[in-house]
């Protein structure tokens, strides 16, 4: 008797309690309170679904409250699309949020094009009908009419305009024997795994006011600095006579890979003026080619920032490689990997010459104790190739046991930290006492002028050295 007592007062008591707890106010008063008054999305790309983004809705009231609606102004024509608690569609109703209890919405923006250069502002609002009360919240996001590409090839000489962004599916292939051009203040968008590549001939010609961008598609703040977002820009074996001027590259597997040269002595890349940052494997891969670069940032790789591999004939002129993923995560790879041979399908070992790879008036530093590996031995043997490597008036992060006193490998060079200004924040400029100042060979510095900021190296009569001259 006594256990069916219990269970009938539990059940009156469970009874009372769903009966108080479905009292919903009618209170006018009672208001709605938001995470924030505006959703804010970065630019859109056309046709391209954003980001989710979220707004939380607060009840901070002591009583329960019944949202009579939450719907988009715009209706069933708005752009933005919400989801309330798992329920989509422009309008919900009939939602209960208890007291001192929150919900969330997820928003997200598709753009129609619109045949517009220039950024369109798409702007919308939540409308949220309480007990009579209509509070809303705003959507703003700015929409980016793009040209798309997919999977397309470049078969006859063409120039892209700076008009509008391309967004890149799968991949762009340059065709041989055929040039593409890129205006300057051109920007490239790739979508995830997306590549360029040439077969060709690449000319992107850009400007210090108008630089032409490789990166991802994801505008969003939290990708500024995510790398591998993209599969990166490689120029075929045979590709020659590529020129890169004031070019970014940035967050991909691969920054740029350039394959072997097959008409020795034609160029395959000159690179000027350029910044190959944040890549998921390794910056610049150079295999056998042949590479003239001068101003040039390389910056942070999870693997090998500059590989210059297979031999090959590369120059740099005032250029700084500098890798500081290890402050993060763990890197096997140093800022410059020297290589002269590879592993052929069958695993022999097929020497190849590194008739030059020079370093001038140049920064190669980091975050591991050894920032160069000289990759010309197997099983302690060295291979019979070629291994020519040379630096002259450079700062480089080596440990005390590595010999700089070969004069016809090293001369003038330090193994001092240049102090950049803040590597961690991706400042590679000069610190006001970094050793890197007035040290750097001035006839160098007469033919290379302008730094990657364009700013001249002779305006204190002692240029230094790396990529940027510090302006006092």
């Amino acid at each position: 008797m006594k256990t069916i007592y219990y269970i009938v007062i539990i059940a009156l008591g469970l009874s009372m309690l769903a009966c108080e707890r479905d009292n919903f106010s009618n209170d006018s008063s009672l208001k709605l309170s938001f995470s924030a008054d505006t959703v804010l999305f970065d630019t859109v790309f056309t046709t391209i679904g954003s980001a989710t983004r979220y707004l939380k809705v607060y009840n901070n009231s002591k009583s329960d409250v019944r949202i009579a609606s939450i719907g988009l102004a715009g209706g069933s024509t708005s752009p933005y699309r919400i989801n309330v608690d798992g329920m989509s569609g422009s309008s919900v109703t009939d939602i209960p949020l208890r007291s001192r209890d929150s919900l969330f919405i997820f928003v997200e923006v598709t753009v129609d094009p619109t045949s517009q250069n220039s950024p369109l502002l798409i702007a919308d609002s939540i409308v949220f009908q309480t007990n009579g009360n209509i509070q809303d919240v705003k959507l703003v996001s700015w929409g980016q009419d793009v040209h798309l590409l997919k999977s397309e090839t470049i078969a006859a000489n063409t120039t892209l305009p700076a008009d509008k962004p391309y967004l890149i599916y799968d991949y762009l292939f340059v065709d041989t024997l055929v040039t593409l051009t890129l205006e300057a203040g051109a920007k490239l968008h790739f979508h995830n795994n997306a590549q360029l590549i040439v077969a060709g001939t690449i000319t992107a010609q850009g400007t210090h006011d108008m630089p032409i961008v490789f990166e991802g598609d994801r505008l969003e703040d939290f990708y500024n600095d995510k790398a591998g977002q993209w599969a990166g820009l490689w120029l075929y074996a045979g590709s020659q006579n590529n020129r890169m001027d004031w070019v970014e590259v940035r967050n991909s597997i691969y920054g740029i890979v350039v394959d072997s040269c097959v008409t020795p002595p034609t160029p395959t890349l000159e690179l000027s003026h350029s910044k190959i940052e944040n890549t998921s494997y390794i910056g610049l891969l150079a295999r056998g080619a042949i590479i003239i670069a001068d101003n040039c940032l390389f910056a942070n790789s999870a693997q090998v920032t500059v590989a210059l591999t297979m031999g090959g004939t590369y120059q740099f002129y005032h250029c700084t490689v500098a890798n500081y993923w290890g402050d993060y995560m763990f890197r096997k790879g140093p800022a410059l990997l020297l290589n002269n041979y590879y592993y052929s399908t069958e695993s022999v070992i097929i020497p190849r010459h590194l008739h030059e790879a020079s370093f001038y008036n140049s920064i190669v530093y980091g975050s591991i104790n050894s920032e160069i590996t000289i990759d010309n031995k197997v099983n302690g043997q060295p291979v019979n190739a070629e291994m020519n490597y040379y630096f002259q008036d450079c700062i480089l992060k080596v440990p005390s046991d590595f010999a700089l006193t070969d004069e016809s490998k090293f001369k003038n060079v330090l193994r001092i930290d240049p102090k950049f200004k803040d590597p961690s924040k991706y400042i590679y400029l000069l610190d006001t006492l970094s050793p890197a100042k007035d040290i750097a060979n001035i006839e160098i510095a007469i033919k290379y002028l302008l730094d990657l900021n364009n700013f001249n190296r002779l305006t204190d009569t002692k240029p230094d050295l790396g990529a940027f001259e510090r302006d006092e």
